[in-house]
């Protein structure tokens, strides 16, 4: 029974011994490489490693794509500001090119026509009358005188109806209460040509009823009246007729000037 014991607890031993032998060569770490167990670990943890990896770059991906897009959205919205800012500078440089332009021209009718002229601006109208008065900017202080006549590069305006301080309100020759001496260019018939509210027609009356108009004559300020000089151009004859039978000749005068875009104008002095 003795035997039996000592024999058991060899055997014990013995598989203890080489126990500890097999765990010593699969937990010691060799000198070219990992252990055992560090070598199945990483077996183990490299499909999830390269899962984590693969969407770790996933996510650092999306993250630049948003990070992209904000910086595109702020840099088209600072374009489209500066496109704003660019077409707002265009459309003055356009203004100011075109009063230029316009500037120049009366400057030109200044240095060819005889007298004094006054450069100024309209800067107002009365809406029910647009095409009866307008306002200058332009005054007694600035020398401007009841009834002078008042031109642009094109032609005949009209004439001072009221003067203020700065103001001055410019009757047009549009206007029904309007009238001035006039005279056929070609003929030198004369007459007197009439406003009737319509800016692209006046009326022009003759005082013979054999005066000699026809379609294409120009007619001017014949400069009987004090109020106006002469020669200054008022319209082309576009048609001729008489009225009724023994009454004197109409023609119909399409205004030189545009009095639907009038900016700038003159005042002539005396």
């Amino acid at each position: 029974m003795r035997r039996r014991f000592q024999f058991k607890k060899i055997a014990i031993l013995a598989v203890l011994v080489a126990a500890s032998v097999v765990l010593m060569n699969v937990t010691g770490k060799p000198q070219d490489g990992p252990s055992f167990w560090g070598s199945l670990f990483q077996r183990m943890a490299r499909p999830v490693s390269s899962v984590y990896s693969s969407v770790g770059g996933w996510f650092q991906s999306l993250k630049t794509a948003f990070a992209d897009k904000e910086e595109l959205i702020r840099k088209n919205r600072e374009l489209e500001t500066a496109l704003g800012a660019l077409k707002a500078l265009e459309s003055r440089l356009q203004e100011l090119q075109a009063e230029n332009e316009r500037l120049r021209d009366l400057l030109d009718f200044q240095e060819t026509s005889p007298g004094k002229y006054l450069v100024t601006e309209v800067y107002g109208r009365d809406p029910s009358k647009w095409f009866s008065s307008v306002s200058i900017a332009a005054g007694s202080e600035q020398g401007v005188e009841p009834d002078a006549a008042v031109v642009c590069q094109a032609g005949l305006v009209g004439r001072v109806l009221s003067v203020g301080k700065d103001v001055s309100t410019v009757l047009l020759l549009t206007d029904p209460e309007s009238g001035v001496g006039a005279v056929v260019q070609r003929s030198r018939d004369l007459g007197v040509v009439l406003g009737g509210g319509d800016p692209r027609a006046l009326t022009a009356r003759f005082f013979s009823k054999d005066a000699d108009v026809k379609v294409g004559d120009l007619i001017v300020t014949s400069g009987i009246s004090s109020k106006f000089p002469e020669g200054l151009l008022i319209g082309e004859v576009v048609a001729v007729r008489v009225p009724q039978p023994g009454l004197v000749k109409e023609a119909i005068v399409k205004p030189s000037v545009d009095f639907e875009h009038l900016e700038e104008v003159m005042v002539i002095g005396r």
